[in-house]
């Protein structure tokens, strides 16, 4: 993997890039965190003092601030990824966010249906009265199985 570009010594002025420790204290994650995010791509390429240093655009506070929005609502590491390049580089990031978050939407809404049905499964089972009289020693893990069944991903296994 080529090293990222090093800044020359006299970098633009206007552009004020932060050091780890410097956006550290601004964002509120440790400097070991923001390596780890740095090291997994998820700020993109990031250019290097020529000391080594991994150098951050000031704008990385809101990435942080991204970042941390979008792990809560759900979305993996490859996801928040691919929402920080549209910011940093679509033409209409807009329309990139709305169609993740549609699709966060309906991962979301298909898990909480499944959800709903455990729930409701295991509901049935412990409404059912204790019995020793199955197979398994106890009638409650016989009502749980066939309910079961009835779990999407039970299906997906059998097919």
């Amino acid at each position: 993997m080529p090293l990222p570009p090093v800044l020359p010594d006299k970098a633009q002025p206007f552009v004020r890039m932060l050091k780890i420790g410097q956006l550290a204290s601004r964002s509120g994650l440790t400097a070991r965190n923001l390596r780890f995010y740095a090291d997994a791509g998820v700020f993109g390429e990031l250019p290097r003092s020529p000391k080594g240093y991994r150098l951050f655009p000031s704008e990385a506070v809101h990435w942080v601030r991204i970042l941390q929005a979008s792990q809560a609502a759900g979305f993996s590491l490859d996801e928040i990824q691919e929402l920080l390049r549209a910011l940093r580089q679509d033409s209409v990031p807009c329309q990139h966010v709305r169609e993740a978050l549609e699709n966060k939407l309906g991962a979301l809404e298909t898990k909480l249906t499944e959800i709903q049905l455990l729930v409701e499964i295991l509901r049935t089972t412990l409404g059912t009265p204790d019995g020793q009289s199955s197979e398994l020693g106890c009638n409650l893990m016989d009502i749980l199985l066939a309910e079961a069944t009835r779990l999407p991903a039970l299906a997906r296994h059998r097919a």
